[in-house]
């Protein structure tokens, strides 16, 4: 497990106004860059990845009698993606095999939803944090564009 001191992680916030989600954007920029090197193996990789570090919500779904229910919601950062995957860095660890909905910003009052499935979990060290998670997912649905107010 790999240990890292950073000033500013994930936002304590579950809500952001949009100027405040640029000052995050920026803590993003700051906490992603110490992780990323931290305990990612590139030949797992099937895609090529991009550089993304953008804060979005996310709400994990369980499949209870058929219906999709959320089980936990909240903020988290986008490290980076491809055109199938995502890494996300998370407070909390979901469990490998459930899914998650992520909501990313598009320009203006944009969003685009995007259905995960959890492949891994790598739990990352972060002092004055504790544990926070990388999360490994692969697309199995979307995106999705909507407008949000």
């Amino acid at each position: 497990m790999a240990k890292h001191s950073s000033e500013s992680t994930l936002p304590q916030s579950s809500v952001f106004p949009q100027q405040k989600q640029k000052v995050e954007n920026a803590d993003a920029d700051y906490t992603s860059a110490a992780v990323l090197g931290a305990a990612i193996d590139h030949r797992r990789r099937c895609e090529a990845r991009t550089d993304y570090r953008r804060l979005c919500s996310y709400e994990v779904l369980e499949a209870i009698e058929e219906e999709s229910v959320i089980i936990e919601q909240g903020e988290t950062v986008a490290l980076n993606r491809s055109a199938e995957g995502i890494l996300l860095f998370m407070r909390q660890a979901p469990h490998s095999k459930q899914l998650i909905e992520v909501h990313t910003s598009r320009s203006g009052w944009g969003k685009t939803i995007n259905v995960f499935d959890v492949r891994w979990i790598r739990p990352v060290q972060v002092e004055s944090f504790g544990n926070l998670y990388l999360v490994g997912c692969r697309r199995i649905f979307g995106p999705c564009h909507y407008l949000s107010s």
